[in-house]
């Protein structure tokens, strides 16, 4: 096929499309824009003009950076999960027990993890294979955080003897399985009901050295 052309120069339609201005807006800017716009209006209901206006931008910029609203979600999500997983995994480190440590991780999953975004990644993991990569990582990185904290509080006596990876398994389904319906907002279910319930199965299956009492709230 011959590309369209001008009369004169042979430069193609392309070629001679302005690139929109970039200099007064950053790539995390719009992610960040983007991640507050789709956790608020929801996929569906969010448009590409919505997110440049939230990001001081055009829709045209979006676009450059952006392969659509899928490539957003993705990027703005794993920007949104990186910050969120160096935030914690660090407060979590700081702490001198395996029960706080853990505690901590699940105070963040429970009280400040945006689940209405990540049921959205789980909804385009269904039909977009990059979207469904990241969502894999992003699970396999919150699990090995379980895994390590069970084994460490185990190496250290503060928890019973177990295989670590099948109380991780528990313990972090218990939480998987309940993030849809706090999603939602379903009746009945609340993060502190949830607490609740995930804090005495890990007392059952930690054993006495998990303190069991309620979590408490930190930013």
């Amino acid at each position: 096929m011959i590309p369209a052309t001008g009369p004169i120069t042979g430069v193609t339609r392309e070629a001679r499309m302005p690139r929109p201005r970039l200099d007064h807006v950053r790539k995390a800017q719009i992610l960040t824009a983007a991640a507050e716009v789709l956790s608020e209006r929801g996929y569906a209901n969010t448009r590409v003009v919505d997110i440049a206006k939230a990001a001081g931008t055009s829709p045209a910029a979006i676009l450059y950076w952006f392969d659509g609203k899928d490539g957003l979600l993705r990027e703005a999500l794993a920007l949104r999960e990186q910050e969120f997983h160096d935030r914690y995994t660090v407060r979590s480190g700081s702490k001198r027990t395996a029960s706080d440590q853990l505690r901590t991780l699940v105070e963040a999953m429970l009280h400040h993890y945006d689940w209405g975004l990540w049921m959205e990644l789980c909804v385009l993991a269904l039909r977009d294979r990059s979207a469904a990569a990241e969502r894999d990582r992003m699970d396999r990185r919150w699990r090995a955080a379980l895994r390590n904290v069970v084994k460490e509080g185990q190496a250290r006596g503060e928890f019973a003897p177990s295989d670590p990876d099948e109380t991780m398994f528990v313990l972090a389904a218990l939480i998987d399985g309940w993030a849809p319906l706090l999603a939602v907002k379903a009746k009945g279910v609340t993060r502190e009901r949830v607490e609740r319930a995930w804090l005495a199965e890990a007392g059952r299956l930690l054993g006495p050295g998990f303190d069991t009492s309620p979590l408490k709230r930190s930013r």
